[in-house]
């Protein structure tokens, strides 16, 4: 029986606008603290002002940018009070998660265990998929939980998220054997509903690494 063919959409202008740009977030063509200049945007993503506009209102409205009249939008910095207001607050969704997952013996999606395997075949100096694998399996979790609100509330904290993940991996924390063997750990404690052992693990693996907050202002005491 022939299969039938699989017709994939060519991402549209402003896809690419989206795309693009966050990209230049992520990577640090655009750093925290400036301001993106349309025109420098145009050229990056190579399409035109129109769908650059809406890419920088949807960043916007995500988190990465802050929007300022006659001005244009500006990359928000991160603190290192944010980074860790961030760990506090991501800490919390994710451990309630993790408790109601096993508490009510909820199924463990087998996408934890896929998401795992992308990420340990994926090129360390594939950036960008690592974030967004990493960010994809942490999701997971969350969604798990079967809480909707829940899930919006992690989705809310991406931007910073997204860009903590990025700081780790240019430094050369993100994508290690050690991240790896956590994410398996996470996913057998799970499925086994065994609560203490994932809520340790959970801990330990995202606890923030005082080299994240080197460079970063309003650093304060830097956890050991």
């Amino acid at each position: 029986m022939t299969r039938p063919v699989e017709i994939r959409e060519s991402p549209t202008a402003r896809d690419r606008a989206y795309d693009g740009i966050r990209a230049g977030l992520l990577q640090g063509t655009f750093p925290p603290g400036s301001f993106i200049e349309e025109a420098l945007a145009c050229e990056v993503t190579g399409v035109s002002r129109t769908p650059v506009r809406e890419a920088l209102n949807r960043l916007a409205a995500e988190g990465f940018l802050d929007l300022h009249p006659r001005r244009g939008a500006m990359v928000k910095p991160l603190t290192g009070t944010e980074l860790r207001d961030l760990h506090e607050v991501r800490l919390m969704v994710e451990s309630h998660a993790v408790r109601r997952i096993c508490r009510e013996a909820r199924p463990v999606p087998a996408l934890l265990s896929d998401l795992c395997d992308q990420h340990e075949a994926v090129s360390a100096d594939n950036l960008l998929a690592c974030v967004d694998l990493n960010r994809r399996f942490h999701q997971a979790i969350v969604a798990a939980a079967g809480n909707t609100v829940l899930v919006q509330v992690f989705d809310n904290l991406q931007a910073n998220l997204m860009r903590m993940s990025m700081l780790s991996l240019q430094s050369g924390l993100g994508k290690t054997a050690r991240i790896e063997a956590e994410h398996r750990g996470l996913v057998a404690a799970l499925q086994t509903h065994d609560e203490a052992a994932a809520l340790a693990l959970l801990d330990r693996h995202l606890q923030p690494l005082p080299q994240l907050f080197r460079g970063l202002p309003g650093q304060g005491p830097v956890p050991g």
